[in-house]
């Protein structure tokens, strides 16, 4: 309970200080520059869920090493890790900057802004590894500070750097700096790990761990943030600033719930293991996840002139009759997130891999043939989520209990 808590303000502060970040950001670019802001974001989202797989993968290795005391091991796989995602991230930069030129005509985003992002990109690739082994070694405190120190950094820069003039790039840098003293300052709790000599081992085994939770995160990543690219791609700058602000506000529901999908997953699996039942343990996550969600929706119904009103401001005004229709995908969603997590939690199922996938396909066939306004698109969201709850719900259902 004591580490879960001190874990949890850490995370919560970070999740608050993102939003707050968001609300003056986004008054102070407007709805076009902010549009452009949003489709950056949609692309580090993509980064960040998949390198999270590899912080889970991390943390449990650094787990089994912690308790067999092979810390040479843990300094290993910090300096392997280190290695391994700084070509990484080098071969994303170069490639990057090949494409510059056709994904911001393609996205109508200015060519010093895929600049930012892809040098930036380095400090996405680290930060996972410094909070996988802290996780792994049972460092909570120091876990928790490390995500106040990004969610105070980026809080203080992101605003600064946009009234000095940098706009986009500059909230865009901001975001990713922040990721970078994180790295930084996880190192300092890792001192004593550092220090000690290496034990190498097959690090590849990590990597395979986390391949099929990766490609799920990858594919659920993708749910909310094929949406935002494609409307920034056929709508003009101010509709597409309005659409982010909306997927900004929509995911307060998803990012309010899915610790619970993250909490139940090590526990299903541990029941499955033990030929026990365990869907008692989604019903309960899923009432969770419903008592957090229905008090925002009714807000967002009820009262989204005040919503908008006190977190963007007058500018945003025109996504009212929008929100609550947004905030009802995002609900359905959460739910699709949550049997994800149940189903993973079962077996590394490759069907189940692909069959989110075909989702994806099927939500970016979909936007781009009906997305004559920004009501339709949220129509399609809202459609294409459902099928897809009933779906998931229809294999629950044959699942054996035990």
């Amino acid at each position: 309970m004591k580490d879960n808590l001190i874990l949890f303000i850490g995370v919560f502060f970070l999740g608050v200080s993102g939003f707050v970040y968001h609300f003056i950001v986004g008054r102070l670019l407007g709805p076009a520059e902010y549009g452009n802001l949003g489709v950056l974001l949609s692309i580090i989202y993509i980064f960040l869920i998949a390198l999270n797989t590899i912080q889970m993968s991390i943390a449990k290795f650094t787990a089994d090493f912690t308790v067999n005391k092979k810390e040479g091991k843990i300094k290993y796989l910090f300096q392997r890790s280190c290695r391994d995602f700084i070509i990484a991230a080098l071969f994303f930069v170069v490639f990057a900057l090949f494409m510059n030129n056709v994904v911001a005509d393609y996205l109508h985003l200015r060519k010093s802004s895929l600049i930012v992002l892809a040098i930036g990109i380095f400090c996405i690739f680290l930060v996972p590894i410094v909070r996988g082994i802290l996780q792994g070694r049972g460092q909570f405190t120091a876990l928790s500070i490390n995500n106040g120190v990004e969610g105070i950094t980026k809080l203080i820069v992101g605003p600064m750097l946009v009234i000095f003039g940098l706009s986009t790039e500059g909230a865009t840098a901001a975001i990713l700096l922040a990721m970078g003293v994180a790295f930084i300052f996880g190192l300092i709790p890792l001192r004593q790990v550092i220090k000690k000599q290496k034990e190498v081992f097959q690090v590849r085994n990590v990597y395979k761990y986390g391949l099929v939770l990766g490609l799920m995160l990858t594919s659920l990543t993708l749910f909310y943030t094929i949406d935002v690219i494609i409307v920034k791609h056929f709508f003009d700058e101010v509709q597409a600033g309005y659409y982010a602000a909306l997927a900004i506000l929509g995911k307060v529901l998803f990012f309010g719930s899915s610790s619970i999908g993250q909490v139940m997953f090590p526990k299903v699996a541990a029941l499955h293991a033990e030929k026990k039942p365990h869907k008692h343990l989604f019903y309960k996550s899923a009432l969770l996840v419903l008592l957090f969600i229905f008090p925002v929706l009714f807000v967002y119904f009820t009262f989204p002139n005040l919503v908008v009103g006190i977190l963007f401001g007058e500018k945003f005004l025109e996504v009212v009759p929008l929100l609550g229709l947004f905030g009802l995908y995002m609900a359905i969603f959460c739910f699709i997130y949550l049997f994800s997590y149940y189903f993973i939690s079962l077996k590394s199922s490759w069907q189940f891999v692909a069959l989110l996938f075909f989702f994806n396909i099927l939500e970016a066939y979909l936007l781009y043939n009906f997305h004559e306004t920004l009501s339709q698109v949220i129509t399609v969201l809202i459609s294409l989520s459902l099928l897809m709850l009933m779906v998931l719900y229809g294999i629950f259902t044959r699942i054996r209990d035990a």
